[in-house]
């Protein structure tokens, strides 16, 4: 199930979209319906163009982004733990290489770390199972070995290694809360992730206080410059798309699973 939502969510990309149509379209002009081809190439090009342009991309970012300002650590109220979820390092195995790598979205396990050196909270919580399923640590172990490298104590971090998603995340941290005793955490992720993993965890009556990092929007180019296309902004757009498609998955699926409030 979790590989055909997977699939289904790539299948909707803007790249994968644009191809599929520009695909049909070939066929149809091969089988003599060329008007029609020609109208859904045209439809693909113009999609993937919009869709990698930064005047399009910036402001669909920026939208998600803002939702939840950006909190300093000595601003951040106390809490009981600090819940990083994962997906900030790639594929972790000590066999080839000799520590963690940070991704693109890394800045979630230093915030983690400023949080917990400015005394919001005695732990701190990392999540995600192993990336591919493989001989990899999972995403909470390797974690909780670069958390020690930037100074957060190896017995005040709990690794919860099990989940895959962000609704997994946020069951399975319930758990570990509630055999704890622990009411409220800071949930820290990318910004652009943040409205879902909030309203997930929402649903599973966890009551967390957001803590954004991982920002991607800045001013888009002003002129001509905001159409030209670029793979930068076609990323953008792709996450952002994602994003909503998860929402609205997570909602059907809290909905037909009664968790937490329709």
């Amino acid at each position: 199930m979790l590989h055909l939502s997977k699939i289904a969510t790539q299948l909707a990309t803007p790249l994968d979209l644009a191809l599929f149509l520009a695909a049909l379209g070939a066929w149809l002009a091969f089988r003599g319906r060329a008007r029609a081809g020609a109208a859904l190439v045209a439809v693909a090009v113009l999609g993937l163009w919009m869709a990698s342009a930064p005047a399009v991309a910036v402001p669909l970012i920026h939208d998600l982004e803002s939702r939840f300002a950006e909190v300093a650590p000595a601003d951040a109220p106390a809490t009981g733990a600090i819940v990083v979820l994962g997906g900030g390092l790639h594929p972790y195995d000590p066999g080839r290489r000799l520590a963690p790598q940070m991704n693109a979205a890394g800045d979630r396990l230093l915030e983690a770390a400023r949080l917990y050196r400015a005394g919001k909270a005695p732990l701190v919580i990392a999540t995600g199972a192993s990336v591919a399923g493989g001989a990899e640590l999972p995403q909470a172990d390797a974690a909780a070995r670069l958390l020690v490298e930037v100074g957060v104590p190896r017995e005040a971090i709990l690794g919860e290694p099990r989940s895959r998603t962000t609704w997994e995340d946020a069951r399975y941290v319930k758990e570990l809360l509630a055999a704890r005793g622990i009411r409220d955490v800071l949930l820290v992720t990318s910004a652009l992730h943040m409205p879902r993993a909030l309203a997930t965890f929402e649903r599973f009556g966890v009551r967390a206080i957001p803590v954004p990092t991982d920002f991607e929007a800045d001013a888009a180019p002003a002129g001509l410059s905001g159409w030209l296309p670029d793979v930068t902004s076609l990323d953008m757009t792709t996450n952002v798309l994602k994003e909503y498609e998860g929402a609205l998955v997570y909602a059907l699926r809290a909905r037909l699973q009664g968790v937490g409030a329709p």
